[in-house]
């Protein structure tokens, strides 16, 4: 088994902002301006020396650094770490799952009119029951290359390509 190879810069690994940590793998070491350090926990917390308990991100004082960074974390870090980037990736996805969970409402929606009190489509409503289940798998069809393509453009964007 290959270990995974460390960056010997920290420079590079500089984080400004709690949201960046909460992307970080687990097991990932920093340390913040205080020189308190933590590692990252299967839950997504923080053990830091003398608290029992894992601590949130914003726990830290920024900047933190990534001791002993490897070459994934350093890209992942670099790539968040840009003026905005969070924010703006979070935005991007919170208008994708709208943009579903409207999507899905109206579909559920149709269904319900079409089905009527009972559930059960009337025997003169199923080949329009038939047509809105077609239209329903383009539709999400459509939509998921939608996501995917706004998702790849999230990723690729600071790579310079997927």
């Amino acid at each position: 088994m290959r270990e995974r190879e460390t960056v010997t810069s920290t420079t590079t690994c500089l984080i400004e902002e709690p949201a960046v940590l909460d992307v970080l793998p687990v097991g990932t070491e920093v340390r913040d301006a205080d020189g308190d350090t933590g590692t990252k926990t299967r839950d997504g917390s923080w053990k830091v020396a003398g608290f029992p308990w894992g601590l949130d991100p914003d726990w830290f004082t920024f900047p933190v650094r990534v001791v002993r960074p490897t070459r994934e974390t350093a890209q992942l870090v670099t790539d968040l770490g840009e003026a905005g980037r969070v924010p703006a990736i979070m935005a991007e996805l919170r208008s994708i799952v709208g943009e579903i969970q409207d999507r899905f409402d109206k579909q559920a929606a149709d269904l319900r009119e079409i089905r009527g009190e009972s559930g059960d489509a009337p025997r003169a409503r199923l080949a329009e029951l038939d047509e809105l289940m077609g239209d329903i798998h383009e539709e999400d069809s459509e939509l998921l290359t939608a996501v995917l393509e706004r998702l790849e453009a999230l990723v690729g964007s600071g790579h310079g390509g997927a």
